[in-house]
Protein backbone atom coordinates (compact mmCIF):
# COMPACT_ATOMS: atom_id res chain seq x y z
CA UNK A 1 0.00 0.00 0.00
CA UNK A 2 0.71 3.49 -1.09
CA UNK A 3 0.24 5.06 2.78
CA UNK A 4 2.08 2.25 4.28
CA UNK A 5 5.55 3.48 2.87
CA UNK A 6 4.66 7.47 2.68
CA UNK A 7 6.74 8.52 5.86
CA UNK A 8 9.61 6.33 4.56
CA UNK A 9 9.29 7.79 1.05
CA UNK A 10 9.24 11.56 2.59
CA UNK A 11 12.02 10.63 5.13
CA UNK A 12 14.48 9.49 2.59
CA UNK A 13 13.74 12.39 0.16
CA UNK A 14 16.82 14.42 -0.67
CA UNK A 15 15.55 17.46 -0.54
CA UNK A 16 14.42 18.85 2.89
CA UNK A 17 12.45 22.23 1.85
CA UNK A 18 8.70 21.79 0.72
CA UNK A 19 6.99 24.14 -2.11
CA UNK A 20 3.85 25.34 0.60
CA UNK A 21 2.94 27.72 -1.92
CA UNK A 22 2.67 25.24 -4.43
CA UNK A 23 0.70 22.75 -2.00
CA UNK A 24 -1.91 25.57 -0.86
CA UNK A 25 -2.47 26.37 -5.24
CA UNK A 26 -2.89 22.41 -5.62
CA UNK A 27 -4.81 21.49 -2.65
CA UNK A 28 -7.28 24.63 -3.52
CA UNK A 29 -7.43 23.33 -7.36
CA UNK A 30 -8.20 19.94 -6.21
CA UNK A 31 -10.75 20.81 -3.46
CA UNK A 32 -12.11 23.26 -6.26
CA UNK A 33 -12.62 20.01 -8.47
CA UNK A 34 -13.59 17.27 -5.89
CA UNK A 35 -16.51 19.84 -4.51
CA UNK A 36 -17.53 20.56 -8.58
CA UNK A 37 -17.94 16.28 -8.82
CA UNK A 38 -20.06 16.39 -5.05
CA UNK A 39 -21.90 18.88 -6.08
CA UNK A 40 -23.13 17.95 -9.68
CA UNK A 41 -26.62 16.53 -10.58
CA UNK A 42 -26.33 12.57 -10.50
CA UNK A 43 -27.25 12.78 -13.90
CA UNK A 44 -24.22 15.06 -15.33
CA UNK A 45 -22.13 13.32 -11.91
CA UNK A 46 -20.07 10.87 -15.00
CA UNK A 47 -19.06 13.33 -17.38
CA UNK A 48 -18.13 15.94 -14.17
CA UNK A 49 -16.09 13.35 -12.99
CA UNK A 50 -14.67 12.79 -16.63
CA UNK A 51 -13.68 16.47 -16.16
CA UNK A 52 -12.28 16.70 -12.77
CA UNK A 53 -9.76 13.43 -13.78
CA UNK A 54 -8.58 15.84 -16.82
CA UNK A 55 -7.95 18.22 -14.52
CA UNK A 56 -5.97 15.98 -12.19
CA UNK A 57 -4.25 14.75 -15.15
CA UNK A 58 -3.04 18.05 -16.02
CA UNK A 59 -1.81 18.48 -12.60
CA UNK A 60 0.09 15.64 -11.98
CA UNK A 61 1.50 16.40 -15.51
CA UNK A 62 2.70 19.86 -14.28
CA UNK A 63 4.09 17.82 -11.28
CA UNK A 64 6.08 15.15 -13.46
CA UNK A 65 7.60 18.60 -15.84
CA UNK A 66 8.48 20.98 -12.71
CA UNK A 67 10.82 18.50 -11.39
CA UNK A 68 10.80 16.91 -8.10
CA UNK A 69 7.34 18.53 -6.89
CA UNK A 70 5.43 14.59 -6.39
CA UNK A 71 5.71 14.84 -2.95
CA UNK A 72 3.82 18.22 -2.62
CA UNK A 73 1.34 16.90 -4.75
CA UNK A 74 0.06 14.06 -2.98
CA UNK A 75 0.06 16.26 0.07
CA UNK A 76 -2.52 18.66 -1.84
CA UNK A 77 -4.59 15.74 -3.14
CA UNK A 78 -4.86 14.49 0.57
CA UNK A 79 -5.64 18.25 1.56
CA UNK A 80 -8.40 18.40 -1.19
CA UNK A 81 -9.97 15.18 -0.65
CA UNK A 82 -10.06 15.75 3.49
CA UNK A 83 -11.49 19.47 2.87
CA UNK A 84 -13.91 18.64 0.49
CA UNK A 85 -14.98 15.53 2.63
CA UNK A 86 -15.20 18.46 5.44
CA UNK A 87 -17.36 20.47 2.92
CA UNK A 88 -19.89 17.55 2.28
CA UNK A 89 -20.03 17.01 5.56
CA UNK A 90 -20.75 20.35 7.07
CA UNK A 91 -22.90 21.42 4.25
CA UNK A 92 -23.26 18.87 1.06
CA UNK A 93 -25.50 16.48 3.61
CA UNK A 94 -27.89 18.89 4.89
CA UNK A 95 -28.19 20.47 1.51
CA UNK A 96 -28.65 17.50 -1.03
CA UNK A 97 -27.89 18.53 -4.95
CA UNK A 98 -31.58 18.86 -7.01
CA UNK A 99 -32.22 18.02 -10.10
CA UNK A 100 -32.55 20.24 -13.39
CA UNK A 101 -36.05 18.48 -13.64
CA UNK A 102 -37.74 20.63 -10.26
CA UNK A 103 -36.71 24.40 -12.23
CA UNK A 104 -40.02 25.92 -13.08
CA UNK A 105 -39.51 28.37 -15.47
CA UNK A 106 -42.04 31.47 -15.42
CA UNK A 107 -42.93 32.96 -18.86
CA UNK A 108 -44.92 34.67 -20.73
CA UNK A 109 -47.77 32.70 -20.23
CA UNK A 110 -48.27 32.10 -16.52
Amino acid sequence: MLWHHLPAVWLASERNDMDFNYVLLIAFTATLLFIFVQRTEKARRRMAGGFAFIGFLLIRHNAFLKGDLHDETLLAFVIGLLMSGLFWLLIGRYNPVGSSDDIDVIGMND
